[in-house]
């Protein structure tokens, strides 16, 4: 769409909200950790565009992409991966931003384990096959010359869980968010592996919603968008507010660093990206990647599943306030 259509689109969104009522749009997410600072900061600028954002949090990554497929939910934003895989098999589905680029992952280990290639014959949490998790940690060992069937992956839950599980000695490691690194010291839990050091194509959270979202919902999307954008760049522009709210949003105690370690990692990898930019090419990085761990049958060109429409419609109305 060219920028005077998306402006002329962006002026009627504008006029239009201004005598309608607030569309409810249901978004899902993981579970709410120390990112939540930045991933729920949005709702508070859902008014302004006329949407009310209706936050849903779900335990694992592979969760949301069924409850959008069912109408739960109008949108997620999760590890693409899933995605893909629902791609893959012929799902309706859309990629419409990507509002966490960056893979803030880490692998974490017990203390006698300080190599990744001392993972031969260890357990490893995961949140399940397929999942953000299970694949980043394939990469990391296929990095290392590790071969994944030489290591016992298990389902441990979600992000925290998993963490915990590591601390408890019920896996031996885990794939997880890199905002428990400052804990891990503190539990003597090593730190063997980092995300952008390693997997550098990976992608943390992309925003996915369905072509029927979008043919009937279209106009709450863009709206949705650009409550997404300018939350998200509130959000890296007031520190000590997504500190507050990722507190409050995951009911953190006020000595737990994990909000201000994850915001620090963010800034330092230029982790978020308020306008939402989808970089096809580490898409289909994504898609490859997945053919070759065995978790799709056959690559495909990701760009049929990519609408970038409604987020510059969005960007134009984000302009214009």
């Amino acid at each position: 769409m060219n920028n005077t259509r998306c402006a002329l689109v962006a002026a009627a969104i504008i006029a239009a909200g201004s005598a309608a009522t607030a569309e409810t749009w249901r978004h899902g997410v993981v579970e709410a950790k120390g990112d939540a600072g930045i991933l729920f900061m949005p709702v508070r600028f859902g008014e302004k565009y006329g949407v009310e954002i209706d936050m849903v949090q779900f335990v694992s990554s592979t969760v949301p992409v069924k409850a959008l497929l069912a109408g739960e939910v109008d949108s997620y934003s999760t590890s693409p991966l899933v995605g893909i895989a629902a791609m893959a098999e012929g799902a309706p589905l859309r990629f419409v931003g990507c509002n966490w680029p960056g893979m803030t992952y880490n692998i974490y280990a017990k203390s006698d384990i300080t190599s990744v290639e001392q993972l031969r014959g260890r357990s490893l949490g995961v949140s399940g096959p397929g999942s953000s998790p299970d694949l980043f940690a394939r990469e990391v060992l296929h990095a290392s010359g590790v071969d994944p069937a030489e290591v016992q992956f298990a389902n441990a839950g979600g992000g925290g869980d998993r963490f915990r599980a590591v601390v408890a000695g019920i896996v031996e490691a885990t794939a997880t968010s890199s905002e428990y690194e400052e804990e891990a010291g503190r539990q003597n839990v090593n730190v063997i592996a980092r995300a952008p050091e390693v997997t550098p194509n990976m992608l943390r959270n992309c925003i996915v919603t369905t072509q029927k979202a979008i043919d009937t919902k279209g106009e709450a999307l863009v709206r949705f968008l650009a409550a997404q954008m300018e939350g998200h760049a509130y959000a890296m522009e007031h520190p000590d507010e997504t500190y507050a709210l990722a507190r409050e949003i995951a009911h953190l105690p006020e000595d737990d660093t994990g909000p201000e370690f994850i915001f620090k990692e963010v800034v330092q990898y230029s982790a978020v990206t308020p306008e939402l930019e989808m970089d096809v090419g580490k898409l289909q990085w994504n898609v490859d990647m997945m053919q070759r761990n065995g978790r799709i049958q056959n690559t495909f060109d990701i760009t049929e599943f990519v609408d970038d429409g409604p987020r510059q419609q969005a960007l134009e109305l984000v302009k214009q306030q």
